[in-house]
């Protein structure tokens, strides 16, 4: 058996785990909220804009933003604990508000949807980088997972352009 392992046991997760720690995690949009803007904090931003129209909430940030493979590696990552990484944020050593990499899971317990779009700047360029977590897509996920289907969850990519992303922060 060269360069094949075998393993007697083996721990894994299932997707169910978003249903207790993501769907179910709170029950108050004002805690989810405090979730989000403890993001924007890790994140470096100066300011956080969050408004809320009708039944949709908006929160916006200047943080530093995310690529697609930030998004991928850290944010999508369940579970990512940053502090392993880094002991503060890059730009002004601020103390990670987050720690169990499970906040952003919060966002679920009061959305059906729930839009990421992150704009950061790589050299020269700016990255734009966007998708959608859907509450239904993400369930039939899981059931799907029961029936040994695919075990993963893949939000939508979005397109946004430029202009979308021009928003004014005080």
């Amino acid at each position: 058996m060269v360069g094949i392992m075998s393993y007697k046991y083996t721990m894994s997760l299932s997707l169910n785990v978003l249903n207790h720690l993501g769907i179910n995690l709170y029950s108050n949009i004002p805690s989810v909220i405090s979730e989000i803007v403890a993001n924007s904090w890790d994140a470096d931003a100066k300011n956080v804009d969050i408004n809320i129209d009708n039944n949709e909430i908006t929160i916006s940030d200047d943080g530093c933003g995310m690529t697609c493979d930030d998004i991928n590696d850290h944010f999508l990552r369940v579970g990512y604990q940053k502090r392993t990484e880094m002991k503060a944020s890059p730009t002004f050593s601020r103390p990670f508000m987050g720690r169990k990499g499970i906040g952003k899971l919060s966002m679920f317990s009061i959305a059906k949807e729930v839009d990421v779009i992150s704009q950061r700047t790589v050299g020269n360029d700016t990255v734009i980088s966007a998708l959608r977590m859907d509450v239904d897509k993400i369930a039939a996920s899981i059931n799907n997972e029961n029936s040994n289907a695919e075990k993963d969850y893949h939000p939508e990519e979005l397109t946004v352009n430029d202009e979308e992303l021009k928003c004014e922060l005080p």
